[in-house]
């Protein structure tokens, strides 16, 4: 991804990852979803997301992931985010849920901020046709638009070579 470095030291860098933002004119950063595969993690298809909640957000402040708090993340053809929703187009949807109400045997608890669960197919980290890099990711709740972002590819960069 472009830009400041963001990610926290316990995040995994591997397939691809979407910084969400608060879209309440805030720049707040709410945390992000991580596509991946974790059986293969230089693969470039993803089997699972994982939600992590920024670490500086309070977690009085964090989006509880309850059953009647879902959340509808999209995954839009676009990747313009001065774009409204409406003209992005959509890839693909799934919804995040609180997974210590769930009984979905898909679903695992890796902290108190944040959850991975499998994806019911798989996506493609690739740019272009069915891959994911570079599109717009939105995330809903109660159908408000509660963050988006950018999807962009998470591996580490590769080792500087000195002469």
């Amino acid at each position: 991804m472009c830009g400041e470095e963001t990610t926290p030291s316990n995040t995994p860098r591997i397939g691809a990852r979407v910084d969400f933002f608060s879209t309440s004119g805030h720049n707040t950063h709410l945390g992000n979803l991580l596509f991946l595969n974790p059986s293969t993690p230089s693969s470039t298809h993803a089997t699972h997301v994982r939600f992590q909640h920024h670490p500086s957000t309070p977690r009085q402040q964090q989006h509880p992931l309850t059953p009647s708090a879902r959340f509808l993340v999209s995954i839009h053809k676009t990747g313009d985010l001065t774009k409204p929703l409406a003209d992005s187009g959509l890839m693909q949807q799934f919804t995040l849920y609180d997974i210590s109400h769930a009984h979905d045997a898909n679903a695992n608890d890796n902290s108190s901020s944040g959850f991975e669960m499998v994806l019911s197919e798989t996506l493609s980290l690739n740019v272009g046709d069915d891959g994911i890099i570079g599109r717009r990711v939105s995330m809903r709740r109660g159908g408000e638009l509660v963050g988006d972002g950018i999807v962009g590819f998470n591996f580490p960069p590769p080792a500087v070579v000195s002469v």
